[in-house]
């Protein structure tokens, strides 16, 4: 069976409240927060050098990592403001499969309000169709309830211990 070919863009995606976008280095402040925050760091992986200009060298190779199949990586920012809130993104690419993981963070100030949903939600959607992905897996543990959530919020399907998928 052929898979369709895997476009990966940095595209902007408006949502009814938030917008997904690409990093811009003026986000840098509020990506090293991110990476303070013990929840992000608790259950995501967060470079050593977690500093400003590691944040700006993070974004700065975004486009990059874009380009050579890596990683899509973009930031959750509200609609009326463009604050950065959160990111959304896929790595651990497979072309062959037309499969990838998603990853997400939302700031302590703006969790539980329905934000990771709606981003995820709108992010899987490109994926699955713009982007040309089979599946988008989430991996999971049990004790994190709030992700869970969010994945039945948007479609995800039990996989197996810890993973969920959601397919095309």
């Amino acid at each position: 069976m052929n898979r369709p070919e895997i476009r990966l863009t940095l595209p902007v995606i408006e949502l009814a409240c938030i917008r997904l976008r690409p990093w811009c280095v003026g986000d840098a402040a509020a990506l090293a927060a991110a990476w303070a925050d013990p929840e992000i760091v608790d259950r995501s992986s967060v470079p050593p050098d977690s500093s400003l200009a590691a944040a700006e060298r993070w974004i700065e190779g975004s486009e990059e990592r874009c380009r050579r199949g890596l990683s899509v990586d973009l930031a959750i920012a509200r609609s009326l403001d463009d604050e950065v809130i959160g990111e959304v993104g896929l790595s651990s690419i497979d072309p062959r499969r037309g499969a990838a993981l998603i990853g997400w963070w939302v700031a302590a100030t703006d969790r539980g309000q329905g934000v990771a949903s709606e981003a995820v939600a709108g992010f899987v959607g490109w994926a699955l169709t713009e982007a040309g992905f089979a599946a988008v897996v989430a991996e999971i543990t049990e004790d994190n309830g709030a992700s869970l959530q969010v994945a039945k919020n948007c479609a995800f399907v039990p996989l197996g211990p810890g993973s969920w998928v959601r397919s095309s």
